[in-house]
């Protein structure tokens, strides 16, 4: 039993729900009775719980799944977007890396500054700020059918999308950790799932449409025709637990906070972020590469589309599938295995298959575990600061540092692209392997951390004073001990 230290009781009786104990507590200066905390979560999530359910908050959970599927979560279908820029000479003169250049803008812009949305629907409503991002978009897609130079394809699919994704994919990301507490990694996993359904509905569609046109116009503007209208119907129905716009907002003010020096500067939330800053760097490339591998290996075009859809719906069953697993086992294992992993399978997998079969099974196992850093940057931040006014800077923080690698990544995997050898992604696979590795390492201390935490909180477990000492044998057993975390 867990008690908050120089906190009086006479009287104590637990009921452990997932990390929060709740606690009868006679205290004189307590007005009722409240939960205390185990370590698990953050103080401020204990004492204002967030419903963990109701039917808002699971409308809630569809509606940022819709928002990143229709906004940054086409980047799941870019793949096949460069792979026929690339072969197709659409425009004479361009190179790989101008085309790289257009998923990395599109998703590293938006990635990085999607907090500024967040900011910008402090002092307006929600749904309009939402709703001109939803213009913006459209208009990104109209405008990048009818570029006549690559420069202007990169400018509109590129950085003016990215854009648009700020005011559509940002706020949505603080709106499920303020519904969730105990499935907060579920209710993220249906959220950022929209990846995989968005690109289980473009892949197949976009490569259909370029080949039975022999053109990319109409696979761009029927794009921007299905995301309109799927986010106008996701605007009417999405609501954030408690208002959080307000006319007396300072937007300079807001600003400044989302770098709180106080905050981006705790040790956890540096943890966070340099898992995320290294492995995205191996999510890019896997994410943009899984087409163009397919055809360098003699599979034809559509064949991978196939493979990136596979991949796709790899990604919708993994991502909710992660944020249940992450809540049952700990987010921080979940998210430690899964990076290892995903090394493992490029190192002992990727760089062996030569065939359609092999392709399609590699697509489909490295999707299910793609995501878990979309499932759970979130929760481990929220876990770290509250869901309250400190989740902002927190994750503002995070995304900026960590959305780099998304405009570097692919331009750094085309540069890797060797075609004298008899592989020619060999050594982009390795490049993959070694972040995903160094990745999950990063995160370790991040564990030891919260395990500090929980057992410095948890006093009834056995021989709390040798783990919670300091030291470096100390600092190994909390990393590495077991327990959920």
């Amino acid at each position: 039993m867990s008690v908050v230290a120089n906190e009086p009781a006479d009287h104590y009786k637990d009921e452990e729900q997932g990390g929060v104990v709740e606690t009868t507590v006679k205290d004189p200066h307590a007005s009722a009775n409240r939960p205390v905390n185990n370590g698990e979560y953050h103080e401020e999530d204990v004492l204002d719980r967030p419903p963990d359910g109701t039917l808002w908050a699971w409308i809630a959970a569809a509606c940022v799944c819709s928002a990143n599927t229709f906004s940054w979560g086409v980047n799941s279908a870019f793949g096949v977007y460069l792979n026929y820029y690339l072969d197709a000479n659409v425009f004479p003169g361009a190179t790989k890396r101008q085309f790289a250049m257009i998923g990395s803008l599109s998703l590293g812009i938006s990635y990085m500054f999607c907090q500024l949305g967040n900011v910008v629907a402090k002092r307006y409503p929600l749904r309009v700020v939402m709703s001109v991002g939803l213009v913006i978009i459209f208009v990104a897609y109209w405008l990048a059918s009818i570029a006549k130079t690559v420069t202007q394809l990169v400018m509109f699919q590129g950085l003016l999308m990215g854009v648009g994704f700020i005011f559509v994919g940002g706020p949505a990301t603080i709106i499920l950790p303020t519904w969730f507490l105990h499935k907060r990694s579920i209710a993220s996993g249906i959220g950022v799932s929209g990846a995989g359904l968005s690109g289980l509905i473009f892949s197949r569609s976009c490569n259909a449409i370029i080949d039975r046109t022999g053109s990319h116009v109409w696979a761009l503007r029927m794009m921007g025709l299905v995301c309109g209208a799927m986010l106008a119907i996701t605007i009417v129905f999405i609501r954030p637990r408690k208002p959080f716009n307000s006319k007396d907002t300072n937007l300079w003010h807001e600003m400044q906070r989302l770098f709180d020096k106080r905050i981006i500067s705790l040790p956890p939330v540096l943890y966070i972020c340099a898992w995320c800053f290294v492995y995205n760097f191996a999510y890019t490339i896997l994410l943009f590469s899984y087409s163009s591998f397919s055809t360098s290996i003699g599979l034809t075009y559509e064949q991978g589309a196939v493979v990136t859809t596979v991949q796709n719906v790899a990604q919708l069953i993994g991502r909710p599938a992660l944020g249940y697993i992450s809540d049952k086992l700990g987010r921080a294992n979940v998210s430690i295995a899964c990076t290892l992993l995903m090394g493992l399978f490029s190192g002992v997998f990727w760089v062996f298959v030569t065939t359609y079969s092999q392709m399609l099974a590699f697509a489909f196992l490295s999707g299910l575990i793609l995501g878990t850093n979309w499932v759970n940057y979130t929760s481990l931040a929220a876990d770290a600061v509250g869901s309250g006014k400190d989740m902002v800077p927190a994750i503002s923080f995070i995304c900026v540092v960590s959305g780099l690698p998304y405009l570097v990544s692919e331009v750094i995997a085309l540069e890797l692209v060797d075609y004298s050898r008899s592989n020619p992604f060999f050594w982009c696979q390795i490049f993959v392997t070694v972040t995903c590795i160094i990745g999950g390492l990063t995160l370790l201390p991040y564990r030891e951390w919260k395990i500090r935490r929980i057992l410095t909180a948890q006093s009834q477990l056995a021989k709390p004073a040798r783990l919670t000492a300091a030291g470096w044998r100390a600092y190994l057993a909390r990393m590495f001990y077991p327990i959920r975390a």
